[in-house]
């Protein structure tokens, strides 16, 4: 291939561009655009930190990414560009007659249409340019800028604006009017947004058609995530429409039959798609995350339970044809499913994922009115026409009960997830606003099935606080409440009653007893069998509360603590029924860490809400050393009172009780044994975990951490086995020196005087042109 007829062939098409007014205009538009979006965006971040507010977050991403990123804006509309820049590529030289020349030269097709992409690509780096200047303000303004994550950005906009110049070159190609060429290359595009959803009740036509749409291509790399079948899919589009638009050019050079030109665009379009094919086969993509904290990707807790996992997967989805959540496995939209588990198939690329159709009897009775004298297969047959899922493919829910206890799950949406050795676990969608399993769920229930599931006891027989029951004071919703992110069922843990009351025995694989509120006194057997799991090494979770001195107090005694008498007390107007806000400390947050160090850092504001709860005293070191884990403000004192503390209000005057100050209300107890530290966690409040607590909704200027002190005191008690972290590496870029008084320099620069030097830069090209 003859290099300089390519060159020469681009340089007129450059010339031809950047002496109209039309690229001049349109760089112009795109510079006004991006300073805008630029200056949205850094708005909203100096505003947060004007705020007082800490940004957690990478400020890269936040300006980049996000709703209002400037390159996920960007990407929303530079389509509308490009149709104008190629519109005219082709057609004009059939409009003006200049195609004959170009044919009766000694070039051929690939000469002109490689000429002609190379002036496109020329000119989309000029974007990218235009695209990069933001860097400038980042690297002064956002300490340790994420330039990697930057760069992936750029990449990702270049690859898409070229894709977009191959479409637009191969439907300027085939008329010789402009507007239409404009026309179709939208059109174009909305097609291969659209062709996605063709076919996907079959597997092989459902790959091809995904693989063929463009719709999200560029979203994983603008976020950071070189992925190489995205990469392989942007080179082979711009290849396919190139190609295209080569045949074109030689089916008017010579005369050919209609099934020659078809066989041609025929053998075109099966090369990139067997390509396409290929490459986004999960065993041979590969990837690279760009960003510095690799959040794109799995955490390294995650990465390790992947290495371990050795042998064939299958994930086995089980829904109801009268499931409402139905059509987020319904078969067209089992390709989106997969992606959910993108990030797992990346190491593991043979990950099965199979779906099983069945039905029960349905919950909602319209059904048997809307369909009289069915049986519920036929209604069942009815529902699965109607939602495009083929009738043969359901099966009753009582012939799949040798494989699966469809009832105890409620007949809900749930997975298995199981290996070629036979081990399961179970996924499930959740009641909330994000509804699909994270990391931490899935990579839990990968974990399960490769080491020795974490058991947890649950001591019964003395009115303790239930796991399994719904009451405002029980436990159901962290124990086993299925359909509860942070159930602990769902992090790894299996959870059992374990009753001492008629001569039982705790289980040899227990390795965390919780006593969630004795009301009655354990008896001497009952203590030394719990004596007896102590000094195997087992570790405890005991939850006292109010008015259970009595009960509780020979057990922690054990332990060198001791419940106070009374009550704390801190009432005020703004707190009626006396909730404990407990603050963490500064010990709790160096040694144990995790949601610690945070509740520290919100010190104001962050507190685990106790409603009612009694002071602990430590009044023994020699066995174990104690830490305090939470304390209440230096505002509370103890309320002396005798009476159980159920409906009781505690008087508003501190004078009747102890002395204002901080009282432990949690402690930590640690002891080596046998080489193995020893993990004793006690609480002075069983409320606090409870239904109606969890449940209780935001306490006014408290962020309450209830809900993250209970994985991550079962973590610590368990050696951080379960739940598998999925934290990643901080985010160096958090702060930015930009204040709101210096927005307005910025948002002159990017959005009046680039544009304008562009203005000016398209002048004086215009003006040599008149002189020359």
């Amino acid at each position: 291939m003859n290099r300089k007829l390519i060159f020469g062939i681009a340089r007129n098409e450059l010339a031809t561009l950047f002496y109209s007014p039309v690229a001049w205009l349109l760089l112009i538009v795109f510079a006004c655009q991006l300073g805008f979006d630029l200056s949205t965006i850094l708005a909203a971040i100096t505003r947060i930190k004007a705020l007082g507010s800490t940004i957690n977050f990478s400020v890269t991403a936040g300006i980049v990414l996000g709703y209002q990123g400037i390159y996920e804006v960007i990407q929303q509309t530079i389509y509308l560009y490009i149709p104008l820049l190629t519109m005219n590529l082709m057609s004009r030289e059939y409009a003006s007659g200049s195609i004959k020349l170009l044919y009766s030269s000694p070039v051929n097709s690939m000469h002109i249409i490689g000429g002609k992409f190379l002036a496109m690509v020329i000119l989309s780096l000029l974007f990218v340019v235009i695209l990069a200047l933001p860097l400038a303000v980042m690297f002064i303004a956002v300490p340790a800028t994420d330039v990697p994550l930057v760069l992936a950005g750029l990449l990702s906009m270049f690859l898409l604006m070229l894709t977009y110049c191959a479409i637009g070159l191969f439907m300027s190609s085939l008329t010789s009017y402009q507007v239409v060429a404009a026309v179709a290359t939208l059109s174009a595009l909305a097609f291969l947004n659209y062709v996605g959803q063709i076919g996907q009740s079959s597997p092989f036509i459902r790959d091809i058609t995904y693989w063929l749409s463009i719709k999200g291509r560029a979203s994983e790399m603008v976020g950071g995530l070189i992925c190489s079948d995205d990469v392989i899919y942007f080179l082979s589009v711009i290849l396919l429409f190139l190609w295209f638009s080569v045949i074109k050019l030689d089916n008017e050079r010579t005369r050919r039959s209609f099934r020659g030109k078809a066989g041609r665009y025929a053998a075109a379009m099966a090369t990139v798609i067997v390509i396409g094919y290929i490459s986004s086969r999960p065993a041979v993509m590969t990837f690279y995350d760009a960003t510095y904290a690799k959040q794109r990707t799995l955490s390294e807790e995650s990465q390790k339970v992947m290495e371990q996992l050795d042998g064939p997967l299958t994930i086995t989805t089980y829904v109801d044809i009268f499931d409402p959540e139905f059509d987020i496995a319904s078969p067209q939209s089992q390709k989106d499913d997969f992606a959910r588990f993108k990030m797992y198939t990346r190491f593991k690329p043979e990950i099965r994922m199979k779906y099983v159709y069945y039905y029960s009897a349905p919950r909602d009775s319209v059904l048997y009115k809307q369909y009289p004298g069915m049986s519920v297969e036929q209604i069942a047959r009815e529902v699965a026409r109607k939602k495009k899922c083929n009738p043969r493919r359901l099966v009753s829910a009582e012939s799949l009960k040798d494989r699966i206890d469809l009832k105890a799950e409620g007949y809900r949406f749930v997975r298995v997830v199981e290996r070629g050795s036979g081990e399961q676990a179970r996924l499930r969608l959740f009641d909330d606003m994000h509804r699909h399993p994270s990391e931490t769920e899935i990579s839990a229930a990968l974990k399960k099935m490769i080491v020795e599931p974490v058991k947890v006891g649950a001591l019964t027989g003395h009115y303790e606080r239930s796991i399994t029951k719904k009451g405002d004071q029980d436990y159901s919703i962290f124990a086993t409440r299925g359909r509860f992110r942070q159930s602990m069922i769902n992090q790894g843990f299996d959870v059992v009653e374990v009753d001492l009351s008629n001569g039982g025995s705790i289980p040899e694989e227990i390795s965390i007893l919780m006593i969630a509120e004795a009301r009655e006194r354990l008896s001497e057997t009952e203590l030394e069998e719990i004596d007896r799991f102590v000094a195997r090494g087992g570790n405890l979770m005991i939850l006292a509360d109010v008015g259970r001195q009595e009960s509780m107090n020979p057990l922690l005694a054990r332990f060198g603590i001791r419940i106070s008498e009374g009550i704390l007390a801190q009432p005020s107007a703004t707190n009626p029924y006396n909730l404990i806000p407990c603050r963490g400390t500064q010990g709790a947050a160096e040694q144990m860490k995790g949601f610690y160090r945070n509740m520290v850092r919100y010190a104001q504001r962050a507190a685990v809400t106790m409603p009612g709860a009694v002071a602990l005293e430590v009044i023994d070191t020699t066995r174990f050393r104690p830490l305090v884990l939470l304390q209440t403000d230096s505002t509370a004192w103890i309320e002396r009172q005798t009476t159980d503390f159920i409906d009781e209000q505690p008087s508003p005057d501190p004078g009747v009780g102890e002395r204002l100050g901080h009282y432990p209300t949690a402690v930590a107890l640690t002891r080596q044994l046998d080489g193995k530290q020893q993990r004793i966690i006690v609480l002075g409040d069983a409320d606090c975990f409870s239904n109606a607590e969890l449940t209780a909704g935001e306490r006014p200027g408290i962020l309450s951490y209830n809900f993250s002190m209970i994985p991550g005191s079962f973590r610590w008690l368990c050696y951080g086995e379960f739940p598998v972290s999925a934290a990643h590496r901080p985010n160096r870029d958090t702060d930015i020196l930009l204040t709101p008084m210096s927005l307005p320099v910025v948002k002159q620069i990017y959005c009046f005087w680039i544009p304008l030097l562009i203005g000016v830069a398209g002048l004086v090209v215009w003006l040599r042109r008149r002189k020359g």
